[in-house]
């Protein structure tokens, strides 16, 4: 087990980039994103998945574009070597402020989904602990530790998808119809309903410092997404032909929902099952967000990492208390979603335009200093 902190020095392979990215993009979001498109898109909502699934691979070529620029330098350091220590740490202090927002919106939604399936009558502030002192664990034990838990988690989320074939029985294949029935701003906006659901591969620009073999990064950064892509195009056809549209928009978490169909001779209730396997799938994602903030937080100030880490997750835990009623979990989700589009994927493309004329302006110059 790694000591935390940790350096570059500590490298992965690239093929282990599938793992950080497919278990960063499929966490919270994938329980409840399908009756959010619903509403904007009706049957067509498999096609802002696909359209999701294009910006994705889009702002990771795009960050590409400057990451392998500027070699064994995480997302802090750009900034502050492209912009200077002020604005660059300006910028650092908002990316932290965004990667704690996430944090924060994966751990209330998940101790809200166990409250509501499993344990009503448990304090919030309980479960918040628990996994919050997982989570503690997970990072001090370093980023190897992370990838080898989502590790197990797509594995776990691999196996969960071999049980949507029971409500796929029932499906009605009538609900897909008519197709491409609504306008290219009805699509756009469902496009922005699951951003918040696909977030997590911007978590590459923390990530990639640590890789090795960084050529291979790319192909493994795309796979991840295509994996991700595949992964919520069928959890939500099964939600589109197994629900009514009446169904599936009063339906909170679809995902789950499906699943309460499932029966076997030695257990009835699969989604109590489900529920508590879900939070392996969520941790290696609170871990990475959490793990990505308390690295950049030193960047900003006088404070040792491990420090950070243990501040961050105080801060989760006693601003995760105050969020007690479904209605203030929604709008901490809408900010969250509304953040996410900025955050993830228009300032990297902003910041590989910036960089991109920053190096051209910056080429003549030292051309004409050499000579």
């Amino acid at each position: 087990m790694n000591s935390y902190p940790e350096s570059p020095h500590i490298s992965l392979r690239a093929y282990l980039l599938f793992f950080v990215i497919t278990t960063a993009q499929i966490g919270v979001g994938a329980a409840s994103f399908q009756r959010k498109i619903y509403k904007m898109v009706g049957q067509d909502s498999w096609v802002t998945i696909l359209i999701a699934g294009l910006f994705c691979h889009l702002v990771v070529i795009a960050m590409f574009s400057f990451l392998k620029k500027y070699p064994g330098k995480d997302l802090f350091d750009i900034q502050k070597e492209a912009f200077g220590k002020w604005l660059g740490g300006v910028m650092s202090f908002l990316y932290v402020a965004y990667l704690f927002l996430i944090a924060l919106t994966i751990l209330r939604n998940y101790t809200e989904i166990v409250q509501t399936w499993i344990f009503p009558d448990m304090s919030p502030g309980f479960l918040a602990f628990m996994v919050l002192a997982l989570t503690l664990y997970g990072v001090l034990g370093g980023i190897r530790v992370i990838v080898g838990t989502g590790f197990i988690s797509i594995l776990i989320i691999t196996l969960e998808m071999l049980l949507y074939y029971y409500p796929l029985k029932y499906a009605d294949w009538g609900y897909l119809l008519p197709v491409m029935n609504h306008s290219p701003q009805e699509f756009l906006k469902g496009t922005q309903e699951i951003s918040f659901s696909v977030v997590g591969f911007e978590l590459l620009m923390f990530v990639f410092p640590f890789i090795r073999d960084t050529h291979k990064a790319p192909r493994y950064a795309h796979l991840a997404i295509l994996f991700t892509t595949v992964t919520y195009l069928i959890f939500m056809f099964t939600a589109l032909v197994y629900f009514s549209g009446g169904q599936l928009i009063h339906t909170i978490w679809p995902t789950l929902t499906l699943l309460k169909i499932v029966e076997f001779p030695f257990i009835e209730r699969v989604e109590y099952i489900t529920v508590s396997l879900y939070l392996i799938g969520i941790l290696p994602n609170l871990m990475l967000y959490v793990w990505s903030a308390s690295r950049g937080i030193p960047k900003m100030s006088k404070l040792k990492e491990k420090t950070s880490l243990y501040l961050v997750i105080a801060i989760l835990f006693v601003i995760g208390i105050f969020f007690s009623s479904r209605l203030e979990i929604k709008q901490l989700n809408e900010i969250s979603g509304r953040t996410s589009i900025y955050m993830a994927f228009v300032y990297p493309l902003l910041l590989s335009m910036l960089l991109f004329f920053k190096r051209r302006v910056s080429q003549p110059r030292n051309g004409g200093d050499s000579r």
